[in-house]
């Protein structure tokens, strides 16, 4: 994690995100990272404020992706934030992985 994005406090969007997942897909590992710092400037971000909440790297791993190909898992984490989809999230990226998968590396 770069030094710009552990010194930008975990904001209402990312506490959400964290929690919705954690409640829904129970998973084995979770991580939440903001990186709207770089892409100030940008569609999405065009203040660039170091404090946005607009773009965000997820990587999970949890059991409920167990039998579902990359594009249901996606729509699985989708569904669940529309909430923050539709108060401003402008883009996610994920990284969707089974126990098992991970097993395998």
């Amino acid at each position: 994690m770069s030094a710009a994005a552990a010194a930008v406090p975990k904001g209402p969007i990312a506490t959400s995100i964290q929690s919705k997942l954690q409640d829904a897909l129970q998973p084995s590992s979770l991580s939440v990272q903001n990186d709207s710092h770089k892409h100030a400037g940008h569609s999405g971000n065009p203040s660039g404020a170091p404090d946005a909440e607009t773009h965000f790297k997820v990587e999970i791993v949890s059991a409920a992706f167990d039998g579902k190909n990359a594009v249901q898992r996606h729509r699985m984490v989708y569904q669940l934030l529309q909430e923050e989809i539709d108060a401003g999230l402008h883009a996610l990226a994920l990284k969707t992985k089974t126990p098992a998968e991970v097993g395998r590396q």
